[in-house]
Order: structure tokens, then sequence, then C-alpha cells
């Protein structure tokens, strides 16, 4: 008995794993279907989110935005997306948060089952053109 009130009080006392926050700026490349495209993903603390979006089809270049909130809980990702190119588009997608550091997080889209890995980047990285990724 004594032995699980010393277990029970030494795990209450032990640190719980935090993962990395996924405040930040984060770039990825590749959407179901594209492997060209690239994004941009601003999360903010007060869960904002602001996605720039560049597609390099056929020597085309189409750039978009979405804006909406975000929400972490556990292993679920949640993003509501409000606008994109600011009209009214409100839609929810559903990710599962497969690994995260302080440099990069790979998550799932769970309606597709499609991987997104992602990096940290600073305030001054802009997207490479559609010629660097070809």
């Amino acid at each position: 008995m004594r032995l699980l009130i010393c277990t029970g009080f030494c795990l209450l006392a032990a640190p719980a794993f935090a993962a990395p926050s996924l405040v930040g700026i984060w770039f990825g490349q590749g959407q179901p279907g594209d492997e060209q495209s690239m994004y941009l993903d601003r999360l903010t603390a007060d869960g904002q989110i602001h996605s720039r979006f560049r597609d390099c089809r056929g020597g085309e270049v189409t750039n978009s935005t979405e804006d909406g909130t975000w929400s972490l809980s556990g292993s679920t990702l949640t993003i509501q997306i409000n606008f994109h190119n600011g009209q009214l588009m409100p839609r929810t997608d559903i990710y599962h948060l497969d690994s995260a550091s302080a440099k990069d997080f790979r998550i799932t889209y769970l309606l597709l089952n499609f991987p997104y890995d992602e990096r940290r980047v600073d305030d001054k990285f802009d997207m490479p053109s559609c010629q660097l990724t070809s």
C-alpha cells in the first residue's frame, strides 16, 4: 500500500511532458495531388492562424491565403478556416499531431490520411519561387 501511495506522489510530482509550442511561423511543401505546392502557416499565441499558399502548376503561379483559428487538444489539432482569399468560406480541418520539436512538426490530415511536415522559419522567410522548386 505504501508503495502505491509513494508511486502516486512521485507521478504527481514529476513534470508532465509538454510538447513544444506550435506558436510561430512554419513552412511546408506538398498538398494532396500537388507535391510542388508550398505553404507558410503563422500560428499565434491567441489561437489565430494565417496561411499563405503558393501553387506551381505548368509554369503558372497561384498565391492564396486562409485565415482562421487553431487549437490543440492532446494530439488533435483543429483548424477552423473562416476566410479563403478574404471571402467567407468556413470549414473545419482535423489533424493528428504525429510529432513535434522546437524545429519541426508532423501532422496528418485525418480526412485524407495525408501527412504534412512543417519546419520553423523566422519572420524574414519568404517562400521560394516556383522556378526554384521545379
